[in-house]
Parts: structure tokens; C-alpha cells; sequence
């Protein structure tokens, strides 16, 4: 098994010198392709684990999501994590002018489809105050679950996350520029 931390991930990804130490800290141990056999970093001795991503539907979304964001956003790479999370790991650029590269996680929780995944801008830091965070550097992108703007497990995908998240920083930047979040904001 190839042992890879997130700095040597970003250094992959030519992010080295965006990022100072990482806020998100997240273990990565290797590249996960759709050829591969997933095995999980670690197991907890005495306690089964049923990864969402080792069942039969799971590996059929993990396709999905696999294919969404070599589509829309090929330059994410798709990493596992000590802590046995997959993680969508890459980099967007601000498409205002003077506008900054990100370094962004999109990270599918144990639950994941029926829990949400969820995005961390990992670099530059946000400065404080920054309207729309749920917490630390993670965006608030959506409403909350059941809403008519909201995730859907049925075809949400991180690639959309990913989308949702470039909206934000266009916010964020547009705000920064001009003390006014754009959109209802609510």
C-alpha cells in the first residue's frame, strides 16, 4: 500500500507552495481508481465494518461519482484516508480577476448516500467573520436535506458539491471586494 500525506498529495497536484499546514487533517494513504480493490487503510479489531463503497450498490455510485468528476473536474484526485473517508481532493481557481487558487476536500462520511459528503476549503485560510460557513472552512453550499434546493442522495454527486463550492468562492471573493454577499442569502 503506497502511503502518500496530503502534503505530498498537493505537491502531486503542483499546490506545494498554496498551502501552509492544512486545517483538515486527513491521512492519505492512495490513489483509488475504478480498478482497483478497495481496501480500507485500518480496521478496528472486534468491530465489522461495512464500507459504503465495498457493497455492491456502493461500488456501483462510486462509478458514478467516479465518472462525474472525471467529466467535470479531472483534476481532483480520489484518495482514502486513515480514517477510512474517501476524499475527492484538488484544486479551483477564481475565475474574478486577481481571484485566488483553492485547495478543496470533498469528503463522503460513513453514511454517505443517505448523509450528505461535505467540502472543506483547506487553503488559503478564510479570514474571519466569513458569512456562510457551517464550520471551520467548510461552505455552507446547500439547504438543508428535504428542502427543494438541498441534497439529493438519488443524484446529488461530488461533482456537484465541487460546482457548489466554485459558486461559494465566487461569493466569497465577491464579498471580500465588496463587504455584500451576493444572491438572497437565504
Amino acid at each position: 500500500m503506497e502511503t502518500r500525506t496530503a502534503e505530498e498529495i498537493l505537491e502531486t497536484l503542483g499546490l506545494g507552495e498554496l498551502v501552509a499546514p492544512i486545517s483538515v487533517q486527513l491521512t492519505l494513504y492512495r490513489r483509488i481508481n475504478a480498478d482497483a480493490e478497495i481496501e480500507p487503510a485500518r480496521q478496528i479489531p472486534d468491530e465489522p465494518q461495512q464500507d459504503w463503497w465495498n457493497t455492491s450498490d456502493g461500488r456501483w455510485r462510486l462509478e458514478a461519482e467516479e465518472q462525474a468528476m472525471r467529466e467535470r473536474f479531472p483534476g481532483f484526485e480520489l484518495v482514502l484516508s486513515a480514517e477510512i473517508l474517501l476524499a475527492w481532493v484538488g484544486l479551483l481557481q477564481s475565475a474574478l480577476p486577481g481571484g485566488k487558487r483553492y485547495q478543496v476536500y470533498v469528503i463522503y462520511g460513513p453514511g454517505f448516500p443517505d448523509t450528505a459528503p461535505w467540502a472543506i476549503i483547506a487553503a488559503p485560510k478564510l479570514v474571519a467573520n466569513t458569512p456562510h460557513l457551517l464550520f471551520g472552512q467548510a461552505p455552507c453550499l446547500y439547504k438543508p436535506a428535504g428542502s427543494a434546493r438541498g441534497y439529493d442522495p438519488a443524484s446529488t454527486t461530488a461533482a456537484t458539491l465541487v460546482a457548489w463550492t466554485a459558486l461559494w468562492i465566487h461569493a466569497y471573493e465577491t464579498w471580500r471586494q465588496t463587504g455584500t454577499w451576493p444572491g438572497r442569502g437565504d
